[in-house]
């Protein structure tokens, strides 16, 4: 039975879903979400999370029987509506299950378009050690904020947009006051941002260096000072990095993070012909 997924629900403290805690840091965030799609299996094998037009994130008990996650994959396809689905995020076994399981259901294709690997940090193993200094995004800075985060979305998702269309995350980002940069020489060069805090972890995103800027160490500076911040808060930094890219999974692991298990994004694409 699929019942509704509330926000800090008690789920989330089950020792099932702390093991893995870390890695569907993401999933505990959307939860908190109003206008998120939320939903758990009454017995916590299973918890959904989705928001409007975006992947929606799973997570099956790896330690519940097969036939038990099988069948509330195959509850959830079928619980979701036709449309408003573009993929899903998971451990690779129950995403190709829910993947496999909504094909049937509505005659649509998938495909896996990218392995996620996310990291957690214990402790930092190398301090920031680039010419420059951290500093929080300020108002005047919604057009550089606006640029970085476009390059940052064609980088990490291979996704061309235009700056413009980024001002209004850009806003919501430095009104949060967890938007930073980093500076060198009187000039942004490398944006970072604290998505999110639980309980346990914190999670920083959106890591970017200017391109003219790059193999300066500013991209590990800012990840290493943010990644202070929270060690200092007594929260366990964590963070999501796409396995095809080399380059920013050795910058993490040389600043100590610890890869966990991957987990898959999944698309759906398009109708089966008749």
């Amino acid at each position: 039975m699929l019942v509704a997924l509330r926000a800090r629900d008690e789920a989330f403290d089950r020792p099932a879903f702390l093991r893995d805690e870390a890695r569907f840091h993401l999933l505990g965030q959307l939860s908190g979400f109003p206008d998120a799609l939320r939903i758990k299996s009454s017995d916590g094998v299973l918890l959904y999370a989705q928001t409007p037009g975006r992947n929606g994130w799973l997570w099956v008990d790896p330690c519940a029987p097969e036939e038990v996650r099988l069948a509330r994959i195959r509850e959830l396809a079928e619980r979701l509506d036709d449309g408003g689905l573009p993929g899903v995020i998971g451990d690779p076994g129950p995403a190709r299950a829910f993947a496999g399981a909504c094909a049937a259901i509505r005659r649509i294709a998938w495909t896996e378009r990218l392995t996620l690997v996310p990291y957690e940090c214990r402790a930092l193993r190398r301090a920031a050690s680039a010419e420059g200094e951290l500093r929080r995004a300020r108002s005047a800075d919604r057009y550089t904020a606006a640029r970085f985060l476009a390059g940052f979305s064609r980088d990490a998702y291979g996704e061309r947009v235009a700056a413009f269309t980024q001002l209004p995350a850009a806003d919501r980002l430095i009104a949060s006051g967890e938007l930073y940069f980093w500076t060198a020489g009187g000039e942004c060069v490398a944006m970072a941002s604290i998505a999110h805090r639980s309980a346990r972890h914190g999670r920083i995103s959106a890591v970017y260096t200017r391109p003219d800027a790059r193999r300066r160490g500013y991209g590990s500076a800012i990840t290493a000072e943010l990644t202070l911040r929270l060690l200092g808060e007594g929260l366990t930094p964590m963070l999501y990095a796409d396995a095809a890219n080399p380059g920013s999974n050795r910058m993490y692991r040389r600043l100590g993070y610890e890869p966990l298990d991957p987990i898959v994004e999944i698309e759906f694409h398009r109708e089966w012909s008749a």
